[in-house]
């Protein structure tokens, strides 16, 4: 193999992240692009396509400069998954804003489908909610007479960002994005047309559906093929070394998720998702996985609406110092896994006159580690189990929170060193594409990092019990009138 590299690209809700990668698995450089704070408005969130690529354009430009002609093998896109936009097949100009896997202005269609919720499940492997992107797409088509003009296609902001970066003249989209439209069927991995009529969706265009691991075309500002296009999460699950059936993971970025590979079997169970980890042309992985819909957003409106913290490293130092026993449900943007629950409200418990923000953050940050734990149980209950996990995003830095994580889930937890694992595992499936190294070189690229052993910890587990009873009574508030 020639001497040279593979860049990852990691397109977030927040920022995009570039990393060059040697073919020794080395990182050679990266870069960060923060983007605006996408547009809320009631129960839409949207942000500017032309931002998003501008930023992934800048951060890329920024990289081959750095690596000043050293040759580019490969690039990976990872990318937010169920944020979708419509937009002109043959010219690449978006059509509409992104529409974020936040928002959530199709609750309302859903109470219509709650009778096929079942059927759905079955087919789609996912629960029914507003988070994915079917009802996003009707909304589009609903609403925005672009929608029926002629060339017009509704798809992921992978598939968006894979045209343009390309400049190929048709939109594809890979297995992982496809399936959290909620319009792919998780066996076939083809559009269902049952699901399609269900999502008042007849006859709409969409992106071709091909393999995570596949030639998308060349990117002419690096001069290198687009070799793998991969969802976020299951591309950070690559860079921290979830490979084999048993490995698990967790990842605390914006939102943050518990994922477990399942190998080749393919294994839903109620409020999960059943998820496609990645394909080759000849080959599919599966997940199994629940989503906290509120991690680095919950930390972020801490300190941005109530001023609890100026910098995120205080964080750890305020967990450890807490002292009152306060509980705090956030559910910024609704629950994820396995509740489900979009429009359910935030609560706190415990506070008294004595109570000073650590109390208060830690009671957030133990929270996080309490959605995690209903997760992992869920899990469990599904007859999986996890041999150890390892644990990667900006909030793995609080110790506080892994040691937590270790004790609640009972479980070794290895934290990875492994900086941007989404990035980083786009990078290497770039590399697995163009031979640079097998899946047993992965593994050992990715074996870093120092174990955190779960111990017992009744002041948790008491805050726990407590934390599941807040949850039930703020559940119980929402239905008063």
């Amino acid at each position: 193999m020639t001497a040279g590299c593979f860049i990852g690209i990691d397109q977030g809700s927040s920022s995009t992240k570039v990393l060059a990668l040697g073919v020794d698995g080395q990182v050679l450089y990266q870069t960060r692009k923060e983007l605006p704070p996408p547009v809320r408005e009631d129960l839409r969130v949207e942000q500017d396509p032309r931002e998003i690529l501008a930023s992934v354009e800048e951060a890329l430009s920024d990289t081959l400069q750095t690596l000043a002609g050293k040759p580019v093998l490969g690039i990976g896109l990872s990318c937010q998954r169920s944020s979708c936009l419509l937009w002109n097949e043959a010219t690449g100009e978006p059509l509409s804003p992104v529409l974020s896997w936040r928002d959530t202005r199709g609750i309302e269609f859903l109470e219509q489908l709650a009778a096929r919720k079942d059927l759905i499940f079955k087919a789609t492997g996912l629960p029914l909610t507003p988070y994915y992107s079917a009802t996003k797409f009707r909304w589009l088509r609903k609403n925005l007479p672009a929608a029926s003009a002629s060339g017009a296609v509704f798809g992921t902001l992978s598939s968006f960002l894979t045209q343009r970066l390309t400049g190929a003249g048709k939109a594809l989209i890979d297995h992982t994005s496809a399936a959290r439209t909620q319009l792919v069927n998780i066996r076939s991995l083809s559009w269902d047309p049952e699901l399609l009529s269900l999502f008042e969706l007849d006859g709409i265009r969409l992106p071709e559906i091909v393999p995570t691991v596949f030639k998308f075309g060349t990117v002419p500002a690096a001069g290198a093929p687009l070799l793998a296009c991969i969802g976020d999460q299951q591309a950070a699950m690559v860079g921290l070394g979830v490979l084999e059936k048993g490995d698990g993971g967790i990842n605390y970025g914006t939102g943050g998720f518990l994922m477990v590979n399942t190998g080749a079997d393919l294994v839903p169970a109620p409020g999960l998702m059943a998820s496609v980890h990645y394909s080759t042309e000849q080959t599919r992985t599966f997940l199994i996985e629940g989503s906290v819909n509120a991690v680095g957003d919950a930390l972020e409106w801490l300190r941005g609406r109530f001023g609890l913290f100026k910098e995120y490293p205080e964080v750890d130092d305020l967990c450890w110092k807490a002292v009152d026993d306060v509980v705090a449900f956030v559910a910024l943007n609704g629950t994820g896994a396995p509740h489900w629950e979009p429009d359910i409200s935030s609560a706190l418990h415990g506070l008294t006159a004595e109570s000073r923000p650590a109390d208060i953050v830690r009671a957030t940050v133990e929270g996080i580690a309490f959605f995690m734990k209903d997760i992992g149980e869920a899990i469990r209950s599904a007859g999986i189990e996890p041999r150890s996990f390892v644990a990667a995003g900006g909030l793995s830095a609080v110790t506080y929170l892994v040691q937590l994580q270790a004790d609640l889930l009972k479980s070794k937890i290895r934290t990875s060193a492994v900086q941007d694992a989404s990035a980083f595992g786009a990078a290497l499936l770039a590399g697995l594409q163009q031979g640079a190294w097998t899946m047993a070189d992965i593994r050992k690229m990715t074996a870093l990092g120092e174990d955190v052993v779960g111990e017992d910890n009744p002041g948790a587990t008491r805050r726990y019990r407590r934390w599941k009873e807040l949850h039930g009574m703020t559940a119980g508030l929402d239905r008063v009138k």
